[in-house]
């Protein structure tokens, strides 16, 4: 089991994040939920500030465009996770780069195809 923290959860259930959130749990992972607004998803809280999940993370799954992650990138960093996914249309080649240089391991893939191709 990975714990997995989704950056961008949305209580939205076309929505990329929700159907990973969904995905990740049937296959038996744990999922920690960020969205600063705070909305709950399926009534689950939803972390506001990185600094108050207390759980270890091991996955950071991306669903929000590079210019709402610039802000949390030193808070990701200290968390200490093992890899970090950039699903599709999450990339950025520096905010990319400041995660290997942080020791994370960073992938370009998309969480739901490496759960159905048992990669994840």
């Amino acid at each position: 089991m990975k714990n997995t923290l989704i950056i961008g959860a949305s209580p939205r259930s076309s929505s990329y994040a929700n159907m990973a959130m969904h995905a990740l749990e049937e296959a038996g992972h744990k999922t920690l939920l960020y969205n600063p607004t705070g909305r709950k998803v399926d009534d689950r809280e939803v972390y506001t500030d990185i600094k108050d999940i207390q759980e270890k993370i091991h996955t950071i799954s991306l669903y929000v465009r590079p210019s709402r992650l610039a802000s949390i990138v030193n808070e990701l960093i200290a968390s200490k996770a093992k890899r970090i996914i950039f699903n599709p249309g999450t990339e950025d080649d520096e905010i990319m780069r400041q995660f290997s240089n942080a020791g994370l391991e960073v992938l370009e893939a998309c969480t739901l195809v490496m759960l159905r191709t048992q990669q994840y």
